[in-house]
């Protein structure tokens, strides 16, 4: 802005010598000059005033960028900031994936945390232990004792093995972390296929389930495998995640609950039936408490009349031939039969 308002200085002054140029040349020779057309106030006022408006200009781009300028060195400051703390989460970040990483490497660990995962997806189907499922249940084969992680009981006698021995896990190497997660699958698919639980234990189905503790390992390893579900079918095992395996879980479960609706209909039955005997036997004795009502009646009235045809009339002699009492003898009416005995119609 300096440069230029030097540059329109010179041009201005210019442009005034010129105009005196021409006002001299234009007067005749001989002549002096008028002073009112050479007044160099009157000339240089229009220049001095666009000087000023420049100036003016020029000092509020002047505030202005330096108002910008420091909006934006604030703005470089936070994002500077930002980017500190970023890389910090990041390393922190780093620092936890490689503990996971190297205590998922560990020899039990990476079961452990299977088997924790599997026993929560069994507690969200609803299935009760030692009812629908058992644990580390032994079972003795021709090569020694083999233990299925998780056997779930199917109402209908069958069983279901589940394996929960989660294969090697590992995120050092992220290019290449899906195809590393899907060979050790196969390995262990290929390992569990040899294992035969659907020989060994009894009433297992034909396949053996093998649990994989998270959706982004199966997705992962799928992705650089697809034909690896179809592998493992055609081995008789079957893959399946948290979701995969509670919706299967949760079908066992009804079929649980049914069977149970089942016998809780069958026993309110079997109850309602020994009701029936009972209440059965309680009229049989209610009956006989009435025809010993009867019976006692009967003898009531046949006494009543023998005191009246014979007892009476003697007590009357009595009396006649002298034989002072102080009470008379009371009348005995007979009892009418107003029992009833209780009949049952089906």
């Amino acid at each position: 802005m300096e440069a230029l308002l030097v540059v329109l200085l010179v041009i201005a002054v210019g442009l005034l010598a010129l105009i005196v140029v021409r006002q001299q040349s234009a007067a005749r020779p001989g002549l002096p000059v008028a002073g009112a057309a050479l007044d160099p106030e009157t000339l240089l006022a229009p220049v001095r005033e666009q000087i000023s408006i420049l100036q003016r200009s020029l000092n509020e781009s002047r505030e202005s960028a330096a108002h910008t300028q420091g909006t934006l060195l604030e703005k470089l400051h936070h994002v500077s900031d930002q980017n500190s703390q970023l890389w910090e989460q990041g390393r922190l970040l780093g620092t936890a994936t490689t503990q996971i990483s190297t205590a998922l490497q560990g020899t039990g660990v990476a079961g452990d945390w299977g088997e924790l995962q599997l026993r929560r997806t069994i507690e969200l189907a609803g299935l009760t232990e030692h009812v629908s499922f058992v644990e580390q249940e032994h079972v003795a084969t021709l090569a020694g004792v083999a233990r299925p992680d998780v056997i779930i009981d199917l109402p209908n006698g069958r069983r279901i093995v589940i394996d929960a021995k989660a294969p090697l896990l590992d995120f050092a190497q992220a290019a290449d972390a899906g195809k590393k997660q899907a060979d050790a699958l196969a390995t262990h698919i290929k390992a569990l296929a040899n294992r035969n639980y659907s020989d060994i234990v009894q009433g297992s189905i034909d396949f053996v389930v093998l649990f994989v503790p998270t959706e982004g390992i199966m997705a992962s390893a799928l992705t650089s495998r697809p034909a690896l579900s179809e592998e493992a079918i055609k081995q008789r095992v079957l893959l399946a995640t948290p979701m995969t395996l509670l919706a299967m879980l949760r079908a066992v479960q009804f079929g649980w609950n049914q069977v149970a609706q089942a016998e809780n209909a069958a026993h309110i039955a079997r109850e309602a039936g020994e009701l029936w005997n009972r209440l059965a036997t309680f009229v049989e004795h209610f009956n006989k408490v009435g025809n010993g009502l009867r019976t006692a009646i009967d003898n009531f009235n046949a006494a009543a009349g023998s005191l009246e045809r014979n007892v009476r009339p003697q007590a009357r002699k009595m009396r006649e031939l002298g034989v002072t009492a102080n009470k008379e003898l009371a009348d005995t009416p007979e009892l009418a039969q107003a029992n009833r005995s209780v009949a049952w119609t089906d």
